[in-house]
C-alpha cells in the first residue's frame, strides 16, 4: 500500500445514523469497489496496485494477481467508456483480469448503456424510439472511434456508399423530429421530449466536429462504428463479454452496489425478487434491444439517478423496505467528489459515494492532480476503507460506530 496512505481517520456520515448493528452483515469475502473509470487504463492500474490486488510490477501488458486478488471480489461500478484517454487499453486490462480468474462483477453505468444503445441503433434505424441513440452518444465517443479506426481499420476499404447513405444508417431523419414526440409520450414528459429533440440537433453537429478533430471523415466514422459494433455487441466480438456479463446491481452483506442508486419501486422489487432475477431481466432487455423502454424505467434509474426532482423517487418508504431486509447501505459512483470518497445519509440509508473522478482528462479540466487512484474496500470483518490519492489518509468506517 502506498506510503502516503499509512495513516487513517474515522469515517462518519454527516448526520447521526442509527441502525440495529447486530443485524448488519459484512460481505462474505473482501470486496473491492472501483467506479467511473471512464476509459483511463492507467488510473485503473494504479488503483489496483493501491488496493493490493495486483503486484507492483504489473503493467497494462502484463498484470499479476496477488493473494488478495485471488481471494477477493472486484466490483466495477459502471462507466468504463468515454472521456479517454484509453478506451481499448482499459477493456484489455479488464479482460486480462477476467482471464486471470479474478472474481469480477461488472455493473452498468449510464455511459456504458449509452454506448450500447448507440451501437445497437444501427440495427434499429426504423424504430423511432431508438434510431437517435447513435447521435445521443455525443462527442465523447469520438475518441473511442478514433482508437478503433487507428487500431483496426487502417487500410480497410470503404464500401460503395455515399455520405447520404451513411447518414441514413447513423443519423435520424427529419421525420424523426416530427414523430418522436408521439412515440415517446408514454415514457417521457413533454419537457423532456423537447429537451431531447433540442439535444439531438446539437449532438449531431458536436459529434461530427469532434470526429473531425480526430481526423476522421464521415466514411471513416462509419467504418469505426461498424467495427465497434462487431467488437462490443456482436456475439463473437473481442469485447462482447462486457455487455454479456453486465449486471444492474450487486448485493453483498448489507450493501447494495449500483452505479447511481435506487428508487422506491426498485428497492421493493429488490427485496421481493432478489438481485439475480433483476439482473437476468436487465440482460434480457439489453439482448432484445429494448433499450428505450428500459432506459426510462426504474431499471434505467439505477444507473442514471442523481436523486433529482425528475428522477424516479427514493423515499423513506423505499429505504424502510431495504432496512427491514437488513440492507443498510447503498454503494455507488456517478456523482463525483474531489476529496476522495464521501459518506452521506439519504432517507435513512447510508450512501458510500465513490466516484473520485479518476480519468485524466476530467482531472486536468478540474485542476486536480494527475493521475488519479482510488478504491473502496468492504472487508469481510465489517471494516470499510476508502483509499484515494486525493485524501491524505485512509477513511475507515465500521458499523460498530453507529451504536447508540
Amino acid at each position: 500500500m502506498h506510503s502516503m496512505l499509512q495513516s487513517s481517520i474515522e469515517w462518519k456520515p454527516e448526520f447521526d445514523f442509527k441502525v440495529p448493528v447486530d443485524n448488519w452483515m459484512a460481505p462474505q469475502k473482501d470486496t473491492y469497489f472501483f467506479c467511473d473509470l471512464h476509459a483511463d487504463a492507467e488510473a485503473f492500474l494504479r488503483s489496483l496496485k493501491l488496493s493490493g490486488l495486483v503486484a507492483e510490477t504489473s503493467s497494462l501488458e502484463s498484470v499479476k494477481l496477488t493473494a488478495n486478488g485471488h481471494n477477493g471480489k472486484v466490483v466495477i461500478g459502471g462507466d468504463c467508456f468515454d472521456k479517454g484517454p484509453s478506451n481499448l487499453a482499459l477493456f484489455r486490462l479488464i479482460g486480462a483480469l477476467r482471464a486471470s480468474g479474478l472474481d469480477l462483477v461488472l455493473l452498468a453505468g449510464n455511459h456504458d448503456i449509452r454506448i450500447y444503445a448507440g451501437l445497437l441503433a444501427m440495427n434499429f434505424m426504423d424504430d423511432v424510439r431508438q434510431c437517435h441513440f447513435f447521435v445521443r452518444m455525443g462527442r465523447k465517443t469520438a475518441k473511442l472511434f478514433a482508437e478503433i479506426f487507428q487500431q483496426y481499420c487502417q487500410g480497410e476499404s470503404i464500401l460503395e456508399k455515399s455520405d447520404e447513405q451513411i447518414e441514413a444508417e447513423l443519423f435520424p431523419t427529419q421525420e424523426w423530429f416530427e414523430h418522436f414526440p408521439e412515440y415517446a409520450s408514454g415514457f417521457m414528459t413533454e419537457k423532456k421530449i423537447r429537451k431531447e429533440i433540442k439535444q439531438i440537433r446539437k449532438k449531431r453537429d458536436d459529434f461530427m466536429q469532434a470526429c473531425q478533430e480526430y481526423g476522421l471523415s464521415l466514411q471513416q466514422v462509419y467504418l469505426a462504428a461498424r467495427k465497434a459494433k462487431s467488437l462490443f455487441v456482436d456475439k463473437q466480438g473481442e469485447f462482447s463479454w462486457f455487455f454479456n456479463e453486465l449486471d444492474l446491481m450487486h448485493v453483498s452483506g448489507s450493501y447494495v452496489f449500483s452505479h447511481a442508486g435506487l428508487d422506491d419501486r426498485m428497492a421493493c422489487r429488490l427485496v421481493n425478487e432478489g438481485s439475480e432475477a433483476l439482473n437476468v431481466e436487465f440482460r434480457q432487455q439489453l439482448s432484445q434491444g429494448r433499450i428505450f423502454q428500459m432506459y426510462y424505467s426504474e431499471f434505467g434509474n439505477v444507473f442514471r439517478t442523481k436523486y433529482r426532482e425528475n428522477d424516479w423517487p427514493l423515499t423513506e418508504a423505499g429505504t424502510q423496505c431495504l432496512r427491514d431486509h437488513h440492507l443498510f447501505a447503498i454503494v455507488n459512483g456517478h456523482r463525483s467528489h474531489e476529496a476522495g470518497q464521501q459518506l452521506f445519509v439519504r432517507y435513512g440509508m447510508l450512501n458510500f459515494e465513490c466516484d473520485t473522478q479518476l480519468n485524466a482528462n476530467c482531472r486536468q479540466k478540474a485542476n486536480m492532480p494527475v493521475p488519479g487512484e482510488a478504491v473502496t474496500i468492504f472487508s469481510s470483518d465489517g471494516l470499510v476503507s476508502g483509499l484515494s490519492g486525493d485524501f491524505p489518509a485512509i477513511k475507515r468506517f465500521h458499523p460498530n460506530q453507529l451504536k447508540s
